[in-house]
């Protein structure tokens, strides 16, 4: 089960995008690394998002794996909380996602019983 490693700190890195606005981005440490899948699954879910999306990424880096945000500065305190959880709050969504069969694996599943019921 990935989790956020509570005994980390988060780094926090302020910046300016190329229209010039004023952004800070959080990363957030996980306990330990998590597999490219999961990556996947985390971005995939992230993208999912709407209205508005979730500027929320993971990364695996040779330390430990991280929970991505980035956002504008002017955003308001609670808009930027509800983010932040959001955020975390894909992560037990994304253990699921990864653990699922792959639509391939259910789909072979799906014709292998079609043919064992078939045969007789």
């Amino acid at each position: 089960m990935t989790a956020i490693d509570p005994g980390a700190d988060i780094q926090l890195n302020p910046g300016r995008d190329e229209k010039h606005a004023d952004y800070v981005t959080a990363r957030i440490p996980l306990a330990g690394h998590v597999s490219p899948d999961w990556l996947r699954c985390y971005r995939k879910l992230a993208d999912e998002q709407q209205d508005p999306p979730l500027p929320a990424l993971a990364e695996d880096e040779p330390d430990r794996s991280w929970i991505i945000v980035r956002v504008p500065v002017t955003i308001t305190g609670e808009r930027l909380r509800q983010v932040l959880d959001a955020a975390c709050d894909l992560i037990p969504r994304a253990d699921a996602a990864e653990q699922a069969p792959s639509p391939t694996a259910r789909a072979e599943a799906i014709v292998r019983e079609w043919w064992a019921a078939r045969r007789g």
